[in-house]
């Protein structure tokens, strides 16, 4: 499905970060690969057990704010997860033309709004590799707000945080699940991502219109 959006109706853009701007083949390859190996060796663990440990702990968490918390897996796996992602930080990089689009929303009136699950902390290592912060109006993680994006309440509050009409409002994030709350929400206009890994085939977008470039956005 092509994006079908009316710009000239929009005032209000929210973007993801990981997987929309930036290429989520950092984050899947930390947490599927990186991660396991060097738990396995710190517990003497046998590298497949490891990994299927970590995998039932990952589906029990997944779509919460716990998820997404650096702290968090700290404490579970008695170690610094964000230190441990130190060791990968050059995977980070910018999804095709993401750039080039934030520069031409730089040049625009839209209000020009992140909002991400990722934690803080690793929302600074990213702006620090990337320079992402110097496009926003305003950065917004949902371990500020208290809730996962995937939870009303965060839509609810973030509305509150930085008032947005919704019919003139479009969001672009790679998760669905997130996509289906900012729906129930009453946000109109959204817009996916075909492929968030480059390193991965594309993913299903379902009922969601995709980008496979953010050279597709015309405005």
């Amino acid at each position: 499905m092509k994006p079908d959006i009316n710009w000239n109706s929009i005032k209000t853009v929210l973007l993801d970060m990981d997987g929309t701007l930036l290429d989520l083949y950092f984050d899947n390859f930390f947490w599927q690969e990186y991660l396991p190996k060097q738990w396995a060796k710190l517990n003497n663990m046998d590298a497949i057990v490891a990994k299927a440990q970590l995998h039932d702990w990952y589906t029990k968490e997944a779509g919460t704010l716990s998820w997404y918390c650096l702290d968090f897996w700290t404490e579970r796996l008695k170690f610094d997860v964000l230190k441990l992602k130190e060791d990968v930080e050059h995977l980070i990089k910018y999804r095709p033309h993401a750039e080039s689009f934030l520069e031409r929303l730089e040049d625009s009136n839209y209000s020009v709004i992140m909002v991400t699950n990722a934690h803080q902390n690793l929302i600074k290592m990213k702006a620090d590799k990337t320079k992402i912060d110097n496009f926003f109006d305003r950065i917004i993680s949902s371990h500020a707000i208290g809730h996962a994006k995937e939870d009303q309440m965060f839509w609810k509050k973030l509305q509150i945080e930085v008032p947005f009409n919704c019919d003139e409002t479009i969001l672009i994030d790679d998760n669905l699940t997130v996509l289906r709350a900012a729906r129930e929400f009453g946000i109109k206009n959204l817009l996916t991502i075909a492929k968030p890994d480059s390193q991965n085939p594309e993913q299903e977008t379902e009922e969601f219109a995709a980008i496979h470039s953010f050279q597709d956005l015309v405005f």
